[in-house]
């Protein structure tokens, strides 16, 4: 039977390059705090109303499920209902992810509260089995660029998961309130725990990354009410499925080792404070140019942005701001635009 090591997470030892992610990340979030964040209070709502679409735009999107840029804020905004099993499932998300948002505090880390997390998720389908569960094996696939699929990982049986799961969320909160091992570290090492037991049916990978919002949440680490964890992580979906093989070796035994999923679970949170604080920080010079802060934002990214995107990296300026400054830097020949209507993205004139 699958034991949880919360006491040693398997004999695990802080690396030099995990010590220095994790000092990093204190300092950001201690710079961020001591900024006075009331008088970015503009800002920062914009901040989480944009993360909240990026996040239920991103987690779903990992799982091949989309809607149109248009029926996404008009789901997001409750405006409409779902008109197919896609939107269901985005309107399930945005519920989850709006009450971990606002009840963290009274959420506790436990087998019901994972049932109970999923059934919301699938609230809006016709699904038989949202908040069970699985009653069948299932199997951790990977797919590829080329739409065909590979089997990372053989979780555990179905009839064990109640246990594991249970087993699971004791461990963690007896670790997490011994203070032994630094909750950063406890926190990438229950995600992981939690997507190898596969406990479900469907809907794996969206739990998991909702109970990491949760769960940093409930360690201090509110980052991710302001800078979306889905994004960073579909952007980074490679490394996941590397990091997810790499620690997945021994895992039944109690022999794995949790390194590379935590040392990419900080590479996650300390990108997310880089990008908050970079978000925040420009605010402190109000003459600072739109023109620039957009063309800087696009030689930063390397990648063709969005308008949607461009409010979210700089959000001290509104939609007309930046629907202006993009039409001037497109006359002026500084930036053009990559494909049209809903898709249009911007890149820099070479």
């Amino acid at each position: 039977m699958k034991k949880f090591d919360y006491k040693t997470l398997n004999n695990f030892t802080i690396t030099p390059e995990i010590t220095q992610k994790l000092i990093q990340i204190s300092e950001l979030r201690g710079k961020i705090e001591a900024s006075s964040l009331e008088s970015h209070n503009a800002i920062l709502e914009r901040l989480i109303e944009v993360a909240k679409i990026q996040s239920t735009e991103a987690s779903n999107g990992i799982e091949g499920i989309h809607t149109t840029d248009t029926r996404l804020k008009q789901i997001m905004a409750r405006k409409v209902m779902p008109r197919n099993r896609s939107e269901e499932e985005i309107s399930g998300y945005r519920d989850v992810l709006d009450l971990i948002h606002q009840q963290y505090t009274y959420i506790p880390v436990s087998s019901n509260t994972i049932l109970t997390l999923h059934k919301h998720l699938f609230s809006f389908t016709a699904s038989n089995w949202g908040g069970k569960f699985k009653d069948i094996d299932n199997q951790i696939v990977e797919t590829l660029p080329d739409g065909t699929e590979e089997i990372r990982f053989d979780p555990p049986k179905a009839f064990m998961t109640p246990t594991l799961i249970n087993d699971l969320c004791l461990e963690f909160n007896n670790a997490i309130q011994k203070d032994q091992i630094p909750s950063l570290i406890l926190c990438a090492a229950f995600v992981f725990d939690f997507v190898s037991i596969h406990p479900f049916r469907d809907g794996n990978g969206r739990i998991s990354r909702l109970l990491t919002l949760l769960v940093l949440y409930q360690a201090n680490y509110g980052v991710g009410r302001y800078i979306s964890l889905e994004s960073l992580i579909e952007k980074l979906k490679p490394q996941y499925y590397q990091a997810l093989e790499e620690s997945s070796v021994g895992w039944s035994d109690n022999t794995n080792s949790y390194l590379p999923f935590i040392n990419y679970f900080l590479s996650i949170i300390l990108q997310a404070y880089r990008e908050l604080d970079s978000r925040i920080t420009p605010t402190t010079n109000k003459s600072e140019n739109l023109d620039i802060l957009i063309l800087q934002s696009l030689q930063n990214e390397l990648r063709p942005l969005s308008k949607r995107d461009l409010m979210a990296y700089i959000p001290q300026y509104g939609q007309s701001s930046i629907e202006h400054a993009l039409m001037n830097l497109s006359n002026n020949g500084k930036i053009r635009k990559v494909g049209g209507g809903r898709s249009t993205k911007y890149v820099l004139v070479i």
